[in-house]
């Protein structure tokens, strides 16, 4: 009997430890299936985002103590890159400025796809005090501006205390597949695009109430032609405006309209 009792007490505690065993490994799975994990980061979708992004400085000498330092300018000592896609069918392409110690930007540098080769350097001659107030972030955009479905590159060259920016830009070749710059395009004030009519719009204010807009239609082998231009004009004595409107009529600009106002 006290054998018999003995062999039920061991049975019993091997009967214990292995519910307790079992308890255990059934515990994490629980919890997992309860609390579930983090998704991963999805790189790839990082990656395509398109924009312009600051670098981060990594020396030590404070932005401060910068010669000429206004407060509050952006620190571009890290540089800019910058990803745009081009075509559809093209990859993604990203532009690089490097960033020197005089808080300038270099020159840019333009990589294809993965690829960390680069495919062309474009001179930089943006000053980064003639731009403000506009951020280092406007300094580069991707535009179509020869209605091609291929996007250019429009760089922000200067912005004067009138609101007259300057740009220059570069045309994209799908043959050659560079950017190649563009003089009379480069040329003009402030401009804008309309893709639907394929036309260019400038836009120079030389003073309060002088200025001066053009619009351009694009023809094809990449002429631009104006056929509308618009003169607004302050006399300052009589305190008028005069805006008068000229249009492309039988291969002349012609004044169609004249209209003054007071001031």
């Amino acid at each position: 009997m006290a054998i018999a009792g003995i062999v039920t007490l061991l049975l019993l505690a091997l009967f214990l430890a292995l519910t307790r065993y079992r308890l255990r490994s059934a515990g994490p799975q629980n919890s997992a299936s309860a609390t579930p994990t983090a998704a991963p980061t999805d790189l790839n979708a990082t990656q395509q985002s398109e924009g312009c992004k600051l670098g981060t400085y990594m020396g030590t000498t404070r932005l401060s103590h910068q010669p000429y330092y206004v407060a509050g300018e952006e620190d571009l000592r890290g540089g800019m890159t910058c990803t745009f896609r081009i075509h559809s069918k093209l990859p993604l392409f990203t532009f690089h400025f490097a960033g020197h110690e005089d808080n300038t930007f270099g020159d840019l540098d333009i990589t294809s796809g993965t690829s960390s080769e680069v495919v062309q350097t474009i001179e930089n001659s943006t000053d980064p005090n003639s731009i403000e107030p506009a951020a280092a972030k406007s300094v580069l955009t991707a535009v179509d501006a020869n209605f091609d479905g291929y996007q250019d590159l429009q760089i922000l060259s200067s912005c004067g205390g009138t609101g007259n920016c300057s740009y220059n830009f570069y045309l994209y070749d799908p043959k050659t597949k560079q950017f190649v710059h563009n003089d009379f395009l480069s040329g003009l004030t402030t401009p804008s695009f309309d893709q639907a009519k394929k036309q260019v719009m400038t836009g120079s204010n030389l003073s309060a109430y002088d200025s001066v807009g053009e619009t351009y239609r694009y023809e094809t082998g990449d002429r631009y032609t104006l056929i509308q231009k618009q003169v607004s004009t302050w006399d300052r004595s009589g305190h008028t405006v005069t805006v008068r409107t000229y249009e492309l009529r039988n291969g002349q600009m012609e004044l169609v309209d004249s209209t003054t106002e007071p001031e």
